[in-house]
């Protein structure tokens, strides 16, 4: 295993020379720096943290630290097999889940770029090179099920699927949340629309407008990161992804 100090915390993971570079930035701190400070701003020995896209552990077994207990939801099969190899080898009490994010009963999956294990798998989107695999799944509700405490605090970064999984959005305990970070990205939903570029753009906000407003009974702390987002689009002709942060009202 190697350590990893980043944020002030040290995080054990297997050895992956494929993510050498990624981990150099990890341990800089440029990598969402912005991430690290919400989980640390509302996730404490009270905390239930829900991390609903765990990828290869870089936040859960860095909130596992001080979080009273923490659930990792990872459909992935190789990230799933990431996570196991670290639970053994990391501090605080981790559970693993090996499904996705839905309402249905399964959900079908796309690698990219040949494999998984990138933080790109998603269920939106494939490529010709990628494979595909169904996927269990589960809800909010059997998640929130699952805490062992009242306060609850979520991370969700599904690739996109963010935008179909509205009734699990509007599923979280608005009264135990202390606090919903939510990675948007309209640029995969885009691309798996079709039509002409300015319908699919048009059906994109639409459908951003009603993944925000799925979230009423929090309060959006920070609407600049979506305007810096349109701003960023605009001036480089492609969409660009963001972080929203709800917070208890």
């Amino acid at each position: 295993m190697r350590a990893i100090t980043y944020f002030k915390r040290t995080v054990y993971f297997p050895e992956k020379p494929e993510k050498a570079r990624f981990f150099r930035r990890l341990q800089a701190g440029q990598w969402e720096p912005c991430t690290f400070r919400n989980i640390a701003r509302f996730v404490d020995e009270r905390t239930t943290y829900i991390d609903v896209g765990g990828w290869i552990g870089v936040t859960p077994f860095w909130a596992a630290q001080t979080a009273n207990n923490v659930i990792v939801v990872e459909p992935d099969p190789v990230c799933f097999g990431i996570l196991t190899e670290m639970k053994n080898g990391n501090t605080g009490e981790v559970a693993l889940v090996n499904a996705a994010l839905s309402q249905d009963e399964c959900l079908v999956l796309h690698s990219v770029g040949g494999g998984f294990g990138s933080s790109e798998t998603s269920a939106l989107i494939a490529d010709d090179t990628g494979m595909s695999i169904e996927a269990k799944t589960i809800t909010i509700p059997e998640l929130q099920a699952m805490a062992r405490t009242d306060r609850l605090c979520f991370k969700i970064d599904i690739e996109g699927y963010e935008y179909k999984v509205l009734d699990q959005l509007r599923a979280i305990d608005r009264k135990k949340t202390a606090g919903v970070l939510l990675a948007v990205h309209p640029q995969i939903l885009a691309a798996s629309l079709s039509g002409p570029a300015v319908l699919r753009l048009i059906r994109t906000a639409a459908a951003t407008f009603r993944l925000i407003r799925s979230l009423r009974g929090f309060r959006l702390e920070n609407p600049s990161a979506l305007w810096t987002a349109i701003r960023k689009s605009v001036s480089k002709g492609e969409l660009r992804g963001f972080d929203l942060l709800f917070v208890a009202r």
